[in-house]
């Protein structure tokens, strides 16, 4: 338990100790030694220095001159926070750090790569449906600005016929063509057989629907006219026609029978 704690306390203060390098400096003894990349962690009558390779004091006495190489303002540095962080630390962490410094930091930065992927992945799937909506709502758009005859022929029946669903044929290479642009929406999977193939019930999608009007499909204002409701009878689907002539037969074999 003491061992995995010890490895814990070891792997937070790792976190903070890439900025932890501030500069050196440099100590002039009245012998003549000269002691470089040096840190004085502490003033006092004895001077605490560390440098990469140890810590050890210094009798004040001894000192002749101390040459300062790294900016020292009253306020100090996130890396000389950091540094005095590690250096509060037990020996045996220190050296712990010292020794498996670029093992730690590696496997550090794996998990910090490894987080950064696990927080993108989740706001994509987040995301990208939204993306994915917007760009088939556009092209929803694009689509009812692009309708071709056969295809506002189909969007009449809504119309002529004063109904929100109509049951149409799904081999119908039109109504096929209007589902998969986004046009218009099955409302169930199961439905009936006809001469005309597997009759879904169908709506026009809320996308579409605000942007298709009557005059944009060719659908007359005045269908009180005779001719006017001729010219219209005679565009509506083709698969109308199939399926009309079809029950006509039908019925005329069973008034036969009859």
């Amino acid at each position: 338990m003491k061992h995995c704690f010890f490895k814990c306390a070891i792997f937070l203060s790792l976190l903070i100790l890439s900025a932890a390098f501030a500069d050196a400096d440099i100590i002039i003894l009245k012998n003549g030694q000269v002691i470089k990349d040096v840190t004085i962690k502490d003033e006092g009558d004895t001077l605490y220095c560390e440098n990469n390779d140890q810590s050890f004091y210094i009798n004040k006495n001894t000192v002749e001159n101390i040459i300062r190489t790294g900016p020292k303002t009253g306020l100090k540095t996130f890396p000389e926070k950091a540094k005095d962080f590690i250096t509060s630390l037990p020996r045996k962490i220190r050296l712990f750090i010292k020794d498996y410094f670029a093992f730690v930091a590696t496997v550090t930065g794996v998990l910090v790569l490894l987080a950064g992927l696990i927080v993108f992945k989740i706001l994509w799937i987040n995301i990208s449906p939204i993306f994915k909506e917007g760009a088939r709502r556009r092209d929803v758009i694009k689509a009812v600005r692009q309708l071709d005859a056969d295809e506002k022929s189909v969007l009449r029946e809504f119309y002529i016929q004063q109904a929100n669903t109509l049951e149409m044929p799904m081999e119908d290479i039109v109504v096929s063509g209007l589902i998969k642009k986004g046009i218009l929406q099955t409302t169930r999977e199961k439905g009936q057989y006809s001469v005309g193939g597997l009759l879904l019930p169908v709506i026009i999608s809320p996308v579409a629907k605000k942007r298709i009007k009557p005059r944009k499909i060719g659908m007359p204002s005045n269908l009180n006219d005779p001719k006017v409701r001729d010219a219209l009878s005679k565009s509506r689907p083709q698969y109308m026609y199939e399926m009309a002539g079809f029950y006509k037969s039908l019925e005329k074999s069973n008034s036969d029978r009859l």
